[in-house]
């Protein structure tokens, strides 16, 4: 089973790039217009591997925070027939953020882990679970830097 493999490079350190590069050579990731391997990166472009096996989403992910600690970047996998796609993002400074996504790579938080995340904190106001708990479970931070750097991206083009 595969479901197409999507990266989106926010930022990169000049040191990063050449193993982010390597590693998307490996993986076939490839710019909507190109033939064959990148061969420079452009940040903000998304790179997509067609019919990628289920599951390679989480060893990319993985390699690209191994390989690339200072790189900011979204990577997904598309769902697979009812299956929820895999959300992977990474801001260095406040780290990991993963979910379900749909084909657009837009996270999502499934209502079961919702409830129980919250019956967890029956005491707790939902500021309080926001500024705690919830704010990792729905990846505030993470995804409020991604969400800059593609709004600054959509008013460069």
């Amino acid at each position: 089973m595969s479901a197409d493999l999507q990266l989106r490079i926010h930022s990169a350190p000049a040191g990063e790039l050449v193993p982010l590069l390597d590693l998307m050579r490996e993986h076939g990731l490839r710019g909507e217009y190109e033939r064959g391997p990148a061969e420079v990166l452009t940040l903000g472009q998304v790179y997509r591997s067609r019919d990628a096996a289920l599951g390679l989403c989480e060893e990319v992910a993985a390699r690209l925070e191994e390989d690339a600690p200072n790189a900011v970047f979204e990577l997904w996998q598309d769902p697979h027939w009812s299956t929820d796609g895999h959300y992977h993002a990474h801001v260095p400074q406040f780290g990991h953020f993963e979910a379900g996504c749909d084909v657009e790579g837009v996270p999502h938080v499934g209502v079961h882990d919702l409830i129980q995340r919250l019956s967890n904190s029956p005491g707790a106001t939902l500021g309080d679970w926001m500024a705690g708990e919830g704010a990792g479970l729905l990846g505030i931070a993470v995804l409020a830097v991604v969400g800059e750097y593609r709004a600054q991206q959509s008013s460069d083009s």
